[in-house]
């Protein structure tokens, strides 16, 4: 992901934005092997991120073998076409996302145990408040358990970019947030809503 100084975000704003996604991409790659990519749910504590995958999935096996990996946390909001920044100049074009992106060291434990301690934590953080059978090693969940892995990933670094506007005067910027609520396809009115919240009152 390209640093861009245009796009740098406070780090009290990402964490927040990291606390209210629901999933990330975990990037594995093996010697001498092509990158394994997951989807999965997560929860973050400090320099912690804590996941679970199915033992069988080829990206866990990636990062048995070399448990230097990324975690994407990402959010796509909208594409704007040139014209709205600039009538004449076709590299305006662009898509407005936030990303941050991690990079790990992992760890990982197939013990039962530790698989139902992260269950329990991303179920607790998930559905605060929800009514389930506990989940331990049992008749239950005991095998279920035995089919995932925990993943524990301890963040060396991160990079965010938050492309939430075109990197052009707040004005303009306004003035994508009134196109994307006039064109008003699938997404649009998010984008538009989250686009805004990162602009000064007018």
């Amino acid at each position: 992901m390209y640093d861009s100084a245009k796009y740098r975000i406070d780090p009290a704003a990402v964490e927040t934005f990291v606390a209210g996604q629901r999933h990330g991409t975990l990037v594995a790659t093996p010697p001498d092997g092509h990158p394994q990519v997951s989807l999965l749910p997560f929860v973050k504590r400090g320099d912690q991120i804590e996941l679970h995958c199915v033992r069988a999935d080829p990206t866990f096996a990636a990062v048995q073998a070399n448990p230097r990996v990324s975690f994407l946390v990402s959010d796509f909001l909208a594409f704007s076409p040139h014209d709205w920044i600039d009538p004449v100049d076709g590299g305006r074009a662009t898509l407005h996302f936030r990303a941050v992106l991690f990079e790990c060291q992992a760890s990982v434990s197939t013990d039962p145990a530790d698989v139902a301690g992260a269950l329990s934590r991303l179920v607790a953080a998930y559905e605060p408040g929800g009514e389930y059978a506990p989940i331990r090693d049992g008749d239950f969940y005991g095998p279920r358990l035995r089919m995932l892995a925990t993943l524990q990933l301890r963040v060396l670094r991160y990079q965010a970019k938050f492309k939430v506007g075109p990197a052009a005067p707040v004005t303009v910027k306004r003035g994508v947030v009134e196109r994307l609520r006039e064109r008003a396809e699938p997404g649009d009115a998010r984008a538009a809503d989250v686009i805004a919240s990162y602009l000064p009152p007018s």
